[in-house]
This record gives structure tokens, sequence and C-alpha cells, in this order.
């Protein structure tokens, strides 16, 4: 059984390498060079750079153009998806759909090779189908994780990036300077946080308008504490309202949530502790407890079987 799965497993890393792998250096500089230039490479490096592009395409173009979904927005979900698990690539959708494909393909095989080595019974064929809904699952599931951590950690950080922001444009800086000091001065706490921050600020200096880009980061981030930021931020910048009692009116009502939170957890943790009480705790104590008296009443009641004489 060891045997085969390091063989699956290898098989999978193979797989995986081959198809997402960045090419040599030669080929992606290929890319940066004007076709007038290329000629200047030598046979030898052109060839390089037409076997990195061949192999990859023909393997997975095939394979990317029957599992992309045919709705655009549907594609644009799945984007979305990884953009919020923090994949930014422009080929992160093409690897995410060719990895649900590899998963779903070489978790059944294995299976499946598994159960005709060991001649396991023909029942355990359904095994391989609930394993090719798994491999094509596990994907999303693992991405959902992922989002999952890293709103929780955006949601821990954003109290204390409240505050960093409040002083920064109580100081006088500007909202872009603010951002950007912030992005730095958060990072040692949360790095998920501090990357959303930067890439908030090299958008707005790329030119594009503040208020997209922070309707952008609400998107990206799918937490309702930033949402609720952004708003803010946007409301205070179209009105002229002051952007310094916008966030301390923001901060304190987070640190009022952030309190009924903990206060809430803590009320919820004696309900919680009943089923390790009930089904743990007390029936040890009730051992220790009752278990001599009970061997007692035993050995009074019932001298023969208990040996008293």
């Amino acid at each position: 059984m060891s045997l085969v799965f390091l063989a699956v497993s290898l098989s999978t890393v193979g797989l995986y390498f081959l198809i997402f792998q960045k090419g040599s250096l030669k080929a992606r500089l290929a890319r940066f060079v004007p076709g007038k230039q290329s000629s200047r490479l030598s046979g030898d490096s052109a060839l390089v750079v037409q076997s990195d592009e061949g192999v990859v395409q023909k393997l997975s173009n095939p394979i990317y153009q029957a599992v992309l979904p045919d709705q655009e927005e549907q594609r644009k979900k799945g984007r979305l998806i990884l953009l919020r698990a923090g994949f930014r690539s422009a080929s992160a959708y093409r690897n995410y759909l060719l990895l649900k494909f590899l998963c779903s393909i070489i978790f059944p095989v294995g299976f499946l090779f598994t159960t005709f080595f060991y001649q396991l019974p023909p029942v355990a064929l359904a095994g391989g189908a609930l394993l090719a809904l798994t491999g094509f699952f596990l994907p999303s599931l693992v991405l959902k994780f992922i989002i999952l951590q890293r709103q929780q950690e955006m949601t821990r950080a954003l109290p204390d990036a409240l505050d960093l922001m409040m002083v920064c444009v109580e100081a006088g800086l500007g909202l872009d300077m603010t951002f950007k000091r912030v992005g730095e001065e958060i990072r040692p706490l949360s790095k998920v946080l501090s990357d959303e921050y930067r890439l908030t600020i090299l958008e707005i200096r790329a030119g594009k308008p503040r208020s997209d880009c922070f309707r952008d980061m609400s998107v990206r981030t799918d937490v309702r504490e930033i949402n609720n930021l952004m708003t803010i931020l946007i409301q205070a910048s179209r009105f002229g309202t002051s952007v310094a009692e916008a966030l301390r009116v923001h901060a304190d009502a987070m640190r009022i949530k952030r309190r009924q939170i903990a206060e809430e957890k803590a009320a919820k943790v004696a309900v919680k502790l009943i089923f390790p009480l009930v089904l743990f705790i007390f029936p040890a104590l009730m051992i220790v407890i009752a278990g001599p008296a009970f061997i007692s009443i035993y050995r009074i009641l019932f001298p023969t079987l208990g040996g008293g004489g």
C-alpha cells in the first residue's frame, strides 16, 4: 500500500511541475524581446524557447479548454475566489482548473490500481467514483479554508490598523501616505492586511480613481469590517467630511464590537463545556467517588463472589 501511495504521489508531483513549470530563464526573457531582435538568439536558445512553450501548451491547452466554464460569470467568480485566497497571478485560474482535473483523475486511478493490485471486492470500485468527486472538490475546499484564514487574520488586525490610520491622519499625513505607512507598520502583525494596503496604494499611484481602489479592496477581502471602512473613506472623500473623525468613530465601533464578540464567546463557553463534562469528566468522577462504595456493597452482599469468605 505504501508503494502504491508513493507512486501516485510522485506521479502527481511530476505532472504538476510539468504543466505549471515557469520555463527556462531564456524562455521567460524571450517574451520581452521584440520580434525583430529574436533572431539574435542562437539556434539552441530558440529551440529551448519553442520546446518550453510547445510542451506546456500542448499538454495543458486541450484540458484547459475542456474544463473551462462556458459562462463568463462563472469565470469571473472563479478568478475572484482565487484573488480572495491571495493568488493574484494571471495564470492562477488556469492552474486551478488544471489542478482540479488532475486531482479528479489521479485519486480514482490510484484507488483503482490499488483495488486491482490487492484484488479487493468489486464493491470497492464504488470508492473510485467517490474519490473522483473528492479530488474535484478538494481544491475548492482548500481555497475556502485559505480564504477563511485570511479573513480571520485581517479581522483581528484591522482594529490596530484603524488606530494607526487615525494617528497618521491626525498627524497631518494624506490618505495615500497613510495607506503606505499603515501597510508598512502592520506587516509584522498581519502580512495579508499589509499586502492589501500596499496593493491599494499601488493602484492609486497608477492613476486609478481612489474610490474604485477602495471598492476593489473591499471586493478582494470580502470582510464586512473592511467594507464598512472603505465605505466610510469613500463618503468622507466625496462629501469633504473629516477623515480623522470618521476613522475615530469607526475605530470606537470596532472596539465595542470586538469586546462584544469576546463577551459572546465567553458566554458560549459554559454551553460548550456541557458535553465534555457529561461524556468524559462526570463518568470519571462517578467511578472515583462511587467506586469504593460499590466495591464495599459488592463484598458485603455477595461474599462468595467477592471472595470475602
